[in-house]
């Protein structure tokens, strides 16, 4: 085992090295904690990472920058190595002692034949040896199969169906919600079996609903057979205390959910105050868990936040795959809002986009909002969106002074000048070479994401007279995000520096 010191030095490292390349400071967090060194063999450093999920998606295509922080901590001739599979479990595995069956790593899709603990026990010399696995009998579990599609559809049901436009394709992955929607795939290419229960975080209106059908419609398409029950905690509440307690059939709304072979919640957090309804989605979790069904939860507030729920069942919720969603930065609200224009044929430039983008930062709802009303106004005047007419609109969805900005332009670029340890003169001059171009672009963007300066007002500030030069300066540096790490790096130091700044004041 390594010296604790270095792996603290070497955690928080790595943690500042991925916020740095844009993840969350919680799955930065999450990446460090899972590869921590354990050991070093030769010149090797070796950590273990047993969570596929992270592995595959964060750890693994990272991997060189992981070496380059642990050659910072331990000497530039150690290199770095991810074991897949911890050193205790190995031991265990290979260890003819080992009472437990040997865990394979074969998919199986929804299986029939589920690992249940037998009621019977054995006794040898007095004493009550473990439980042994055994599967439940076919017949047993052909007839509840049977009798599901009855039970979902009886008393006139209409159950909540899967929004078909609500899928994978349809949904637009940005730096705040790449972790989740990674997850939610990996989920829907293998349920049951990856990741249970995949919980999924965050405030209103960031697509926690839309990567729930996504789930839902991915899984059907692959497979057809499949029974998915989507629900709202509200429709629970409503099976539980309308269908259960009223008319005396809970145990067929206990049926209802058991049959399923994915159960997908949406809003999980308004189960709050109702303990009956917590009591039976215990039992129903439980129940489905054992059988390795996947279940998909979403909330706006991480499980320990939740107030009023039963700690049981956070600690359920704790015990499978947590991702969250925030916020959109400016980057990505600029290509949502570009995208969803162009699906409802919406026709806006990029200084509108980058307008519409400077105001509307809450969520996509808002965004979405926002757009049906420029779509609106364009079928009625026969005409595209001006920046006037984006003006009018903004005015009246935000009052006046909700974007008053704490800092103006010149401070932003004092910050991304002392940065880059350039001259103002250089910040502000004609110059091409690379490193005061690279400032100046990331000075104007900053000045359009943060304060919300027009594009012609940014150019004045720069001394520029076409403001074309302010639009390439967004672009430019909206393509550096998304493939430069070095760039993203010195990016997301500039604007915590300037963050800072604005909480000060």
């Amino acid at each position: 085992m390594l010296d604790r010191d270095f792996n603290q030095i070497f955690s928080e490292k790595l943690r500042i090295r991925f916020v740095e390349l844009g993840l969350s400071k919680s799955t930065a967090t999450k990446i460090a904690k899972l590869v921590t060194p354990i050991r070093i063999d030769g010149n090797t450093i070796i950590s273990s990472c047993a969570d596929p999920f992270y592995r595959d998606q964060f750890i693994s295509p990272k991997i060189d920058e992981i070496e380059k922080i642990a050659k910072q901590c331990f000497g530039s001739e150690f290199t770095f190595k991810i074991d897949s599979q911890p050193i205790e479990l190995k031991q265990q595995k290979n260890s003819p002692q080992s009472s437990f069956p040997e865990i394979r790593d074969e998919i199986t899709l929804f299986p029939d034949d589920n690992i249940y603990y037998s009621e019977k026990k054995k006794k040898t010399k007095g004493k009550i040896l473990q439980e042994n696995f055994v599967q439940p009998k076919l017949e047993e579990s052909n007839q509840v199969n049977k009798e599901s599609p009855e039970l979902i559809t009886q008393n006139n049901e209409k159950p909540r169906t899967l929004d078909a436009s609500q899928n994978f394709s349809t949904f637009i992955r940005c730096e705040s919600n790449l972790v989740a929607y990674s997850a939610c795939e990996a989920v829907a290419k293998n349920p049951g079996n990856l990741s249970n229960p995949l919980f999924i975080y965050g405030a209103t209106g960031l697509g926690k609903t839309h990567l729930l059908h996504s789930v839902g419609n991915e899984i059907q398409h692959k497979i057809p057979e499949a029974k998915i029950l989507y629900i709202t905690s509200e429709d629970f509440v409503n099976d539980v205390i309308h269908r259960g307690i009223r008319v005396g059939k809970m145990d067929e709304v206990r049926m209802k959910y058991s049959a399923c072979d994915v159960l997908l919640v949406d809003d999980i957090q308004f189960l709050e105050k109702k303990d009956a309804c917590q009591i039976e989605f215990f039992h129903t979790f439980n129940e489905l868990y054992q059988k390795r069904k996947q279940i998909v939860i979403t909330s706006d507030k991480f499980p320990k936040d939740i107030p009023n729920i039963e700690e049981r069942l956070k600690s359920r919720f704790l015990q499978g795959l947590l991702v969250d969603i925030e916020p959109p930065g400016f980057e990505d609200r600029v290509a949502i809002i570009e995208t969803k224009a162009n699906l409802i044929g919406l026709k806006i430039n990029q200084e509108i986009s980058f307008l519409i983008a400077t105001h509307a930062k809450t969520n996509v709802r808002e965004i979405q909002g926002l757009l049906k009303d420029l779509l609106m106004n364009q079928h009625m005047t026969g005409r595209s969106p001006t920046i006037e007419s984006v003006t009018a609109i903004l005015k009246r969805r935000f009052p006046t002074g909700s974007v008053e900005s704490t800092i103006d332009i010149a401070a932003i670029q004092k910050v991304v000048a002392n940065h880059f340890q350039i001259k103002m003169s250089d910040l502000m001059g004609q110059s091409r070479q690379q490193k005061f171009v690279v400032a100046r672009h990331i000075a104007m963007f900053l000045a359009k994401e943060m304060i919300g300066l027009q594009i012609v007002a940014i150019a004045s500030a720069f001394g520029k007279k076409d403001h074309t030069t302010v639009l390439h300066a967004m672009s430019k540096v909206k393509e550096s995000l998304e493939r430069d790490d070095d760039f993203r790096g010195n990016f997301v130091q500039i604007k915590r520096k300037i963050d800072q700044i604005m909480q000060s004041n």
